[in-house]
């Protein structure tokens, strides 16, 4: 995939990223029980206990940290003010759930090779048959 932007009358071509079809939760669980002697109902119960628990931790503010995933935070941003007697609840305009990658995550993503898109590579099929 490229993007093209106009620069200066010039105009640029950039590398995108052509993705392929998102993971569902429901494939993602089928691959957990598949890899393990875990069912796929229990599988489901510990992710759907899981995603409720991640904003209870958030919501307390607490960082959740995955391990070899990242970690997950809340971040704010706030109005500034003249004197610290004048900030309160009311400053925050706005928080933000932000995920830092572990350095193990980040190694690993730099193992990722690229090649060009084109019309013909689109085309090609995987060697993995699609589940759903």
């Amino acid at each position: 995939m490229m993007a093209c932007a106009q620069q200066g009358g010039q105009i640029k071509y950039y590398a995108g990223i052509a993705r392929e079809r998102e993971v569902s939760l429901r494939e993602m669980v089928r691959e957990i029980s598949s890899r393990s002697t875990v069912t796929t109902a229990d599988a489901m119960a510990v992710i759907e206990n899981f995603l409720e628990l991640v904003p209870k931790f958030l919501r307390n503010g607490r960082t959740v940290n995955l391990g070899q995933l990242g970690s997950f935070r809340v971040n704010i941003s706030s109005k500034g003010y003249d004197t610290p007697d004048e900030v309160g609840n009311y400053s925050i305009k706005r928080n933000k759930i932000s995920f830092l990658p572990s350095a193990e995550m980040r190694e690993n993503m730099g193992t990722v090779r690229y090649t060009k898109y084109t019309e013909l590579s689109s085309t090609l099929l995987s060697n993995e048959p699609d589940e759903e």
